[in-house]
């Protein structure tokens, strides 16, 4: 049997909501696009990918439940990895409510779905998450049997679920948490920050940095030394290193994968990374 604790997760955001085509000509939209990224990815070592859905015609953000399905059934016809939707873009670049952020989770029940762990200035728009949506979207996660995944912004967001969620019980462990680093507005890319965010995290926590920009693969390789995972894609960087686009995500991945192999350990597999999380699979 495989040490766990020597596994780790890969996640892969191969898309987002926020790049375009101008930012890297290889980002990819439709769902062939998808599912070829995110298989090449998994080959390459990601365990979990994060999906934001893309307009198949335009390329804009959109949270059309129809797309997201497309997406999940060519991903899980390629390969096993874990499939996770977002429910925060919509709410950053299309300023929707929660039930339209939702609809996708509810319809397709994937294995897991972010949850935004407090409200902030995201750069120059609002995030709006306060407790009562927070709460309203762990009960619906709880009700469907999805993996919450808290995204946390800024310190005080660990507080928010430690006290909202946690201590009432509304979501049990293990607990699932990106710390999220180098967005304007919230806390800096910096490795001291990292430390004082885990330091905050509960006991039977499951972590992954997400550094955003060019902090991307050193914060990874920050995470991974510290005992927790690391995410990485087009979502939060298209660079693989200063001024040379990636010409995809799996090469991103890899470069991940080196980083975990360099300090002893192994990427865990989708299989794997469900024992970790506590996923069932099927």
């Amino acid at each position: 049997m495989a040490d766990l604790a020597q596994k780790v997760i890969v996640t892969v955001a191969p898309t987002g909501s926020i790049p375009t085509r101008q930012d890297n000509p290889q980002l990819p939209i439709t769902p062939e696009e998808i599912a070829d990224e995110t298989a090449r990815a998994y080959e390459a070592g990601a365990a979990l990918v994060h999906l934001h859905a893309r307009d198949p015609k335009t390329g804009a953000p959109t949270v059309d439940p129809e797309v997201y399905g497309a997406y999940l059934e060519k991903i899980r016809a390629r390969c096993p990895i874990v499939t996770q939707i977002t429910t925060g873009g919509g709410a950053v670049t299309l300023g929707l409510g929660p039930e339209e952020r939702l609809a996708a989770v509810e319809r397709f029940h994937p294995e897991s779905a972010s949850l935004n762990a407090g409200s902030m200035n995201f750069g120059r728009r609002l995030f709006p998450n306060p407790p009562e949506i927070m709460e309203a979207f762990a009960d619906r996660f709880r009700e469907w049997g999805v993996l919450p995944e808290f995204e946390v912004y800024d310190l005080g967001m660990v507080q928010n679920v430690k006290h909202w969620l946690i201590g009432p019980g509304k979501v049990k462990p293990p607990f699932r948490f990106s710390l999220v680093m180098g967005v304007m507005g919230g806390i800096p890319p910096l490795a001291k920050h990292l430390c004082v965010l885990v330091d905050e995290l509960p006991a039977e926590s499951v972590w992954q940095v997400i550094g955003i920009g060019r902090h991307q693969l050193p914060l990874g390789a920050v995470a991974v030394g510290m005992g927790g995972g690391l995410r990485v894609g087009f979502e939060d960087n298209v660079y693989l290193k200063k001024g040379v686009l990636a010409k995809s995500n799996a090469e991103l991945v890899e470069q991940a994968v080196k980083i975990v192999r360099a300090v002893g350990k192994e990427p865990a597999t989708p299989d794997e990374a469900r024992q970790i999380l506590g996923i069932k699979k099927g």
